[in-house]
């Protein structure tokens, strides 16, 4: 595993102190939960801060073929050894063995032969039985086309974000009923812990790497059980 300082801020469903206000999004909620867990914990002399143990999500053994584990990874550096990484934390936080989907939020401006790579990495992860299916997310249309048709492992979902695109463009429509894809939508940003923001939070750190959300949902009645971040960062 890559080094850098880690911050969980456990299942958030569980912080009493988030306020869900109208309008919140993906960002807020982030940032005012690693708010609430780095105003209890000191960062200086240790790599990792980890939730308060009332706050972990606890995945039931016995609840594991109810519940639909969904990682999502948002890479702020782009290095394929952190697709693996930021899957090995979310798997222990849960204490799991596998993800039933995994998300890759394709980096902005990323080269697309480097955005093969990190598929590429992501494949392994399936190939190991980390992860039983992958998707992706903000991606521009023909790229997906053109990483669908490159990748051994298909993307089996892919989400897009209403918020830069009002109506769904009918030449994706047309792909992804055509490739059996399931074609959902989002409000995260491309950018969901920016360094700036970041840095008022914790002012010794430098560098996000990457921040990683799962949740797990009961399959039966669409409730999620747990949802939390990890963020891997580097200290100046």
């Amino acid at each position: 595993m890559t080094q850098g300082f880690i911050i969980h801020t456990g299942n958030i469903l569980k912080l009493a102190d988030l306020k869900r206000k109208p309008g919140h999004t993906p960002a807020d909620e982030l940032h005012d939960s690693l708010k609430i867990q780095l105003s209890k914990a000191s960062t200086e002399g240790i790599k990792e801060i980890t939730a308060p143990l009332e706050l972990s999500p606890l995945l039931i053994s016995d609840e594991r073929g109810s519940q639909k584990i969904t990682v999502k990874l948002f890479l702020s550096t782009i290095n394929s050894d952190f697709i693996k990484d930021s899957l090995d934390a979310a798997l222990a936080e849960l204490g799991a063995k596998q993800a039933d989907l995994l998300i890759l939020s394709w980096p902005h401006g990323i080269d697309f032969e480097k955005g093969k790579d990190l598929w590429k990495a992501m494949e392994c992860l399936v190939d190991n039985k980390l992860a039983k299916s992958l998707g992706i997310s903000d991606i521009d249309i023909q790229e997906f086309i053109e990483l669908h048709q490159f990748a051994q492992v298909k993307p089996e979902v892919i989400q897009i974000n209403l918020e830069s695109c009002c109506v769904v463009p009918p030449e994706l429509v047309t792909f992804t009923r055509e490739n059996c894809i399931q074609l959902l939508t989002h409000n995260d940003p491309k950018n969901i812990l920016p360094n700036e923001t970041f840095k008022t939070l914790v002012s010794s750190l430098v560098n996000v790497h990457w921040t990683v959300r799962y949740q797990t949902l009961l399959c039966c009645r669409g409730i999620i059980k747990n949802k939390g971040y990890i963020i891997n960062a580097e200290r100046a």
